[in-house]
């Protein structure tokens, strides 16, 4: 039987070009994009939807084991879905499908968020976290540490260290041949000029000879021993530079030393034949034809005068208790009592400057120095009986003003206070500063706080002042300003007159500009007979006890 060969046909199938639509599109696929299409990235969708990041990524990827709960996941997915404006049914649907997820029941070992390992069935690969590991993985690796470091860089580092070193070498080279000490040796022999030993005249002289040294070693006894003197190791230890000269220290004040017994002058007898030099406080006084002589008799006339060595303030009343007189009796005043007053006495303030001249004759003082003297009845009789005649020895204040009071005197005549009416001051304005260059002198009665400044603010003079402390402001083009704490204690003294005071008692004034102008326009004149601490300020300036601070 001939049968018949079957002839297969071949079925040509030409491959047509795929459309978007014969693509299968993944659940995880399409939330990417409608998120991309937000503009949202995973952590914008975490701060808004309170889920983590991660488990959007696990929904994107269709990965259920990324949750730590089961029985979330659905609740995860539909509020993902219907953020991204998807159907939640749907969008948990196609989950399910894609990654084989099921609803367990909640007793079921499923629901469990322990997963026990099923024997038999493979594990899923973890889906990568995009928080934990960012690089894509198509993103190149990154550069090592060496890949950084270039060889020549190395070169050069090598290059630069070897040139310090080599600087550093030379400089340590040449360091040390400045410092090396080179002899080099001389032709000339060195001569000994000396073979004395400086130590031979403080050596004891007492030393045994050889026979006894040979004795005493013979018989095993040891030598004397000579300790050193002191001078031996004062001539070690000394050098020679320092023995001459010796100096001695001086114990007492330059005054006390004697041109005489030492120095270059000693035994010259120089001050021998120095002159005697008048002393310039007795300059005025020694111009009296009577100087150096000492009177008995003065050029006063009869009864009682009251003199005055140094300024003092002095009141004389009579019994009536009027006051004859009452003011400050500078050196060399005087003061005749009135013949017809009845039974007078006298107050002072200062009584080792008062002395009283009765018939001509000096007798005093009235007390000692710095005491009051009250209630002093001023007799002949009673002042001859209770003081003593004085001479120029007793009190120097007295030499020139006996030499003006003495017979024969052609110096001007003596400044007599005459008898005034109570409560009159009998004597000119004591001058507190000599007529010069006119300027205004601070004075102080009292006790006071006084500050000075500058027309640029600076302070030029600040300090408590005390009874009888002067300043004089210096003369500036614009006049300083004066600050005190206790205005009527300070006064000011202009061209020999005293004004103010600056201010009522205890008071604070401030910014009185001290020029000659402005004082004595501002100031009235300070009247000394109402004032006793500024009468007795006064009388010692003039007298030059209190010198003026500049």
């Amino acid at each position: 039987m001939i049968g018949r060969k079957s002839q297969s046909k071949l079925v040509e199938t030409q491959d047509s070009p795929q459309s978007f639509d014969d693509y299968a599109l993944r659940l995880g696929d399409v939330m990417r994009g409608e998120r991309a299409t937000l503009g949202k990235s995973l952590l914008d969708v975490q701060r808004e939807l309170r889920i983590k990041a991660s488990y959007i990524a696990a929904i994107e990827n269709c990965d259920p084991s990324a949750f730590d709960t089961p029985g979330f996941i659905a609740g995860y997915v539909r509020s993902y879905a219907r953020y991204l404006g998807m159907d939640p049914d749907e969008a948990f649907a196609g989950f399910c499908a894609e990654s084989g997820f099921s609803v367990a029941h909640g007793m079921s070992a499923d629901a469990s968020t322990i997963r026990k390992p099923v024997p038999g069935e493979p594990s899923r690969p973890k889906a990568r976290d995009p928080l934990a590991e960012p690089n894509m993985p198509f993103a190149p690796a990154g550069d090592s540490f060496l890949s950084h470091i270039e060889p020549g860089a190395i070169g050069s580092s090598l290059v630069l260290l070897a040139l310090i070193a080599g600087i550093g070498y030379g400089g340590w080279t040449v360091l040390q041949e400045i410092q090396r000490v080179q002899l080099s040796p001389v032709e000339q022999t060195p001569m000994v000029l000396s073979e004395l030993d400086p130590l031979d005249a403080a050596r004891a002289p007492a030393t045994p000879d050889a026979v006894g040294q040979k004795a005493m070693a013979d018989a095993g006894v040891a030598g004397v021993f000579t300790p050193p003197t002191n001078d031996a190791f004062d001539r070690l230890y000394r050098p020679q530079a320092l023995d001459v000269p010796v100096l001695v220290a001086r114990d007492a004040p330059i005054s006390t030393l004697d041109p005489d017994t030492g120095g270059m002058f000693a035994g010259a007898g120089t001050s021998a034949t120095l002159p005697n030099v008048q002393d310039s406080t007795l300059a005025a006084a020694a111009l009296q034809p009577g100087f150096g002589q000492d009177p008995t008799q003065l050029a006063l006339g009869s009864g009682v005068t009251v003199v005055a060595a140094r300024p003092a303030w002095v009141q004389i009343k009579d019994d009536n208790g009027a006051v004859l007189f009452s003011g400050i009796l500078n050196a060399g005043d005087t003061y005749p009592v009135p013949q017809g007053a009845a039974d007078p006495v006298i107050k002072v303030g200062e009584s080792g400057a008062i002395y009283f001249a009765v018939n001509g004759t000096l007798h005093g003082p009235a007390g000692p120095s710095g005491a009051v003297t009250t209630d002093l009845a001023l007799d002949g009789a009673l002042i001859v009986a209770g003081y003593d005649p004085v001479t120029v020895q007793d009190d120097p204040d007295l030499v020139p003003v006996m030499a003006k009071l003495a017979p024969g005197a052609t110096a001007e005549p003596q400044t007599q206070v005459a008898s005034l009416p109570a409560g009159q001051f009998g004597q000119p304005q004591p001058q507190v500063l000599a007529a010069s260059t006119p300027g205004v002198t601070i004075v102080a009665s009292r006790e006071a706080w006084v500050r000075v400044k500058a027309p640029s603010g600076a302070t030029i003079f600040e300090t408590i002042m005390q009874p009888g402390d002067t300043y004089r402001v210096p003369q500036t083009e614009t006049p300083p300003t004066i600050r005190t704490g206790d205005a009527g204690a300070v006064y000011f003294a202009v061209n020999g007159k005293t004004y103010g005071p600056y201010g009522s008692n205890g008071a604070v004034a401030d910014n009185l500009a001290l020029s000659v102008t402005n004082v004595t326009q501002t100031m009235a004149a300070a009247d000394l007979a109402r004032n006793t601490e500024l009468a007795k300020v006064v009388a010692q300036l003039n007298a030059g006890q209190i010198g003026v601070q500049d």
